[in-house]
Parts: C-alpha cells; sequence; structure tokens
C-alpha cells in the first residue's frame, strides 16, 4: 500500500516537470532592446539566434506606438522590405503579442519607412511543439550594399533573456526526476 501510494506521488510530480518542460514561452524581441531601428543592423540576427521558438509560444513586439509597428510577411516581401501584402495584419499597437501557431519560417518586419532597411527586420525558424532539440533560428540570407550575397555571421553561443528556458530547462527536469526516483527509491526499499 505505501509503495503504491510513494509511486502515485512519483508519477505525479515527474507528470508536473514535463508540463513545465513544455509550457508555452513569451520572448521579448530584441530583449532589452525591443523593437527598434538597431544601432547594429544584425541585432536581430543575433538575437534570434539564441533562441528557440515552438509552436505555442508567442513574440512580444515592445515599441511605442505611433513610432513602429510589426507585420508578418512572406520571405520575398522580408528580403525586399516590401509592406503590401502583410500575414495577418499590421499590428499598430505596442507592445503588441503575436502567437507562433505554425511550425516553419516566419518573417517580421516594420512597416514605417526605411526601418526595414536599417535593420528593424526579425526572421526565426518555428518548431512544432512536439520537437525535443533545440534548433536555433538560421541566420537569414542577406545582399551586401556593396560587393553581392553574404550570409549572417555564425550562431554565438551565449543567449538573450530566454535562451536558457530550452536546453537548462531540460537539463533541470532530467535531474530533478532524477532526483526524485532515487528518493523514492530509498522510501520503497
Amino acid at each position: 500500500m505505501a509503495k503504491a501510494m510513494v509511486w502515485s506521488v512519483v508519477v505525479v510530480v515527474m507528470m508536473a516537470f514535463v508540463a513545465s518542460a513544455s509550457a508555452a514561452t513569451t520572448h521579448d524581441v530584441g530583449g532589452s532592446t525591443g523593437w527598434t531601428i538597431p544601432s547594429d543592423p544584425k541585432t536581430y540576427i543575433n538575437w534570434a539566434t539564441g533562441q528557440s521558438f515552438r509552436v505555442g509560444d508567442s513574440l512580444r513586439f515592445t515599441f511605442p506606438t505611433g513610432s513602429h509597428n510589426v507585420m508578418e510577411v512572406s520571405k520575398s516581401d522580408y528580403d525586399s522590405c516590401t509592406t503590401t501584402a502583410p500575414i495577418g495584419g499590421t499590428k499598430t499597437t505596442g507592445p503588441a503579442t503575436l502567437s507562433l501557431s505554425t511550425a516553419g519560417m516566419h518573417y517580421y518586419i516594420c512597416g514605417f519607412p526605411q526601418h526595414c532597411s536599417a535593420g528593424q527586420k526579425l526572421s526565426i525558424n518555428v518548431l512544432s511543439s512536439t520537437s525535443s532539440s533545440k534548433v536555433p533560428s538560421p541566420p537569414p540570407f542577406t545582399t551586401a550594399a556593396v560587393g553581392g550575397p553574404t550570409s549572417a555571421p555564425p550562431p554565438s553561443t551565449g543567449g538573450g533573456p530566454n535562451s536558457a528556458s530550452s536546453s537548462l530547462h531540460g537539463f533541470g527536469v532530467v535531474a530533478l526526476s532524477s532526483v526524485v526516483l532515487v528518493v523514492a527509491g530509498h522510501l520503497l526499499f
């Protein structure tokens, strides 16, 4: 009877840890920079490289209303900074929170004149909610002002404020689950 009760507690605790590991994350786009014209055109490329995006997560674009907006666009509109065909409309009130409901590449730009071409654009790779590995968003392919095609710098090993949520969180769940199983084993035997 006592063994069954201990195992029931172990199962409930393990389920709680698994549920917390798969909880949705709200990503603050650009970290402390927010959604603005960046001083470095690669700001959002570098920020996205340190993140892991999953279906069910959200992006929070923090900007002053009237100074910026955010629109999801196609890859070609992202590359050319074209604002005529946003996907799902334009968010004009900041902060704007957008849910990530489909896996795959997603592209966002600011529709104010010259903002996108100055680097206020974001491309991310959204993983399905069942994916278990951390796969950062690939850097987008861009065309340099002089010279021709280039690619963004290699991903950094550091991350932004939300970067620890995937790999470290998963490690914490495994470690804590192991501790629970060891304690349960000692109680049973």
